[in-house]
């Protein structure tokens, strides 16, 4: 999760193209299994981080 953090602070990737880079084929499950780890969607992450 590390890594989809790094795409998500530093890149203009979505989050289907985010998980797909990670190897998740199922940008649905990336999304559940990224807000089970870190307590938010990834959406929701990169908004508090751009602010």
């Amino acid at each position: 999760m590390q890594a989809a953090c790094h795409y998500l602070d530093t890149t203009a990737m979505s989050v289907k193209e985010v998980a797909a880079k990670l190897g998740y084929d199922d940008p649905y499950y990336f999304s559940r299994i990224f807000q089970k780890i870190l307590g938010c969607s990834p959406l929701a992450y990169r908004r508090s981080v751009k602010g």
